[in-house]
């Protein structure tokens, strides 16, 4: 699995990139959800059709990796040691990425420190620190060594005619696979096992791996609370993958809200199930259907938004729909999304339809204003707002178990 290339894709979703236009694949319904899960092909399971929904956001960045005789110093006031923690090596990557979540969770005391390594002809993979919420877990990972030629995620795509492939420089990552309890994610289908994805920091030598617990089909596997996770990375010019076990436990509590919220527009009815909440991560649960025979799902490009009552809109961190027909009439989707800053009195799903350069085509770029904002048109009628327990919330949010 190459996890990158839609990682790539899918950075020109976000607000001031999505002019740019998305492929066909990604744009076919909810894989527009500002999300999208590994860059895997559509797959298609008995009566079931699959398409990925994870947001990765990619950047590149320089690193600097001074200042050793500063750190052998006996004292290091404290001014100094807050910006030493974020010079690339040596603060934690979960402070390098733009997530307020897992900006909340480092500072919090909610992430678990490591010692995990694997070396191999010279370049060292370590992972110093991972969190895990129930619903997302998020792993550091940084390398060291000699003879690297590019960043950690770096590669570049060419195409060779139709197709196109991807050159990487020595040592950047080729592919990850992991393991649950022993059980590789990849035995099972696209819309059956978590969402694999990776983003880069400010680092190019250190990178975040998430895995999102977003299976939809009950046959499918989810991570429990605790487990055994197996990390197989490749690296450009390394012949063997390195391998790595890190021990699994979630850290913070949760709320789930049960629902059943249902608004109709132009024969889309769409009910919204459940919200789920953690220090971390706000999850949507929702079940789409096109009750005109005439039409499909796909006929329509939705996208989704959630606000507070404040008028705050959420970062998309991922999301994955299934087809529960091949006429594609039928989806259930779950959307994951990044915390709030303060905790909410309400919740507002907000869908809408984004405007395409070319109105007459279901796909193409999107159409944006002066500032390069995505120009969209807001269905009111499919609009949900939930009354939320701020309180509790609140509490939650201030969560600092382990």
């Amino acid at each position: 699995m190459k996890p990158f290339d839609l990682d790539q894709e899918l950075r020109k979703t976000g607000k001031e990139k999505l002019a740019a236009g998305v492929p066909d694949m990604i744009r076919q319904r909810q894989d527009e959800v500002y999300a999208s899960l590994a860059d895997l092909p559509m797959q298609t399971r008995t009566g079931r059709k699959q398409r990925p929904g994870r947001i990765r956001t990619f950047a590149i960045g320089a690193a600097a990796a001074a200042f050793i005789g500063v750190m052998s110093s006996a004292y290091v006031s404290p001014i100094m040691a807050e910006s030493l923690k974020k010079i690339p090596l040596i603060g934690s990557i979960f402070q390098m990425v733009n997530d307020l979540g897992l900006q909340t969770a480092e500072e919090r005391g909610l992430v678990t420190p490591l010692s995990v390594s694997a070396e191999q002809e010279g370049i060292t993979l370590s992972i110093p620190e991972v969190v895990y919420d129930g619903t997302r877990l998020s792993m550091a990972v940084k390398r060291e060594g000699e003879g690297l030629e590019g960043g950690i995620l770096e590669h570049t795509a060419i195409q060779e005619g139709n197709r196109s492939k991807d050159i990487y420089p020595r040592g950047a990552i080729t592919r990850v696979e992991m393991q649950i309890d022993g059980t590789s994610i990849d035995d099972y289908d696209l819309g059956a096992r978590p969402g694999l994805s990776g983003k880069p920091t400010s680092d190019p030598n250190g990178a975040l791996f998430e895995l999102l617990n977003m299976s939809l089909d009950e046959t499918g596997i989810r991570m429990p609370d605790e487990f055994q996770l197996t990390v197989n990375i490749t690296l450009e010019g390394i012949a063997k993958p390195f391998v790595m076990e890190i021990p699994v436990r979630k850290s913070t509590d949760q709320i789930i809200l049960p629902l059943k919220e249902t608004r109709e527009w132009n024969g889309i009815q769409l009910t919204l199930e459940q919200l789920k909440f953690t220090p971390i991560t706000t999850g949507i649960l929702m079940n789409i259907e096109q009750t005109n025979p005439d039409k499909a799902l796909s006929d329509e490009t939705l996208l989704f938004e959630v606000w507070d009552e404040k008028g705050s809109v959420l970062e998309t961190v991922g999301g994955l729909g299934i087809y529960s027909e091949d006429n594609h009439r039928q989806e259930r989707e779950e959307l994951l999304f990044d915390r709030f800053a303060e905790a909410p009195r309400t919740i507002t799903l907000k869908v809408f339809k984004p405007e395409l350069v070319d109105p007459s085509q279901k796909s193409g770029s999107f159409k944006t204003d002066e500032n390069g904002d995505v120009l969209k048109t807001y269905l009111d009628e499919l609009e949900i707002t939930i009354p939320v327990d701020q309180a509790g919330l609140k509490q939650l949010y201030e969560d600092t178990r382990k």
